[in-house]
């Protein structure tokens, strides 16, 4: 299938569920994917709002695409090269926190909101001694998602 910026035109309407920490290859061509899948699949109608984890990302990237992008996988199957490529849509939107900090709190408000994902590693899960909850955003991802959810609770 060949994919133009055409198929990038209209956002997913299905329901928010999943807030996603990092808008990086892995969690796009893993985590995005399966969403995809399960919505194609297995009923699953469900999308992704993706928050950008640090203040130099690519959420405007995937914003102007309407959360849409496609997806080449190489490899072996049955013994023979295969070559694929898939638009994933699962990709409802994405939010850079340090442009918008209160389009990241609005996402605790969604009521369909059940799943929150991010590939952050030891190294980033661990608060800092300038972490501050007032701050706008907090620096560390505990200190973010501490944030988010105790909107959450007060939602």
């Amino acid at each position: 299938m060949s994919v133009t910026n055409e198929h990038f035109k209209d956002q997913t309407t299905l329901p928010t569920r999943v807030l996603q920490f990092g808008e990086g290859n892995f969690l796009r061509a893993f985590v995005d994917a399966i969403i995809h899948e399960m919505n194609q699949k297995a009923g699953f109608n469900s999308s992704v709002i993706v928050v950008q984890p640090i203040e130099n990302g690519m959420v405007d990237l995937l914003n102007s695409q309407n959360g849409k992008y496609n997806l080449y996988l190489r490899g072996i199957k049955n013994g023979k090269p295969e070559s694929n490529c898939r638009l994933i849509q699962s990709i409802h939107s994405g939010i850079n926190p340090y442009q918008d900090f209160n389009a990241f709190l609005k996402t605790a408000e969604i009521p369909e909101m059940r799943f929150i994902i991010s590939n952050t590693t030891e190294a980033g899960i661990c608060l800092t001694d300038q972490d501050d909850p007032k701050d706008c955003p907090p620096k560390s991802f505990p200190a973010k998602l501490t944030v988010w959810l105790y909107r959450r609770f007060q939602t």
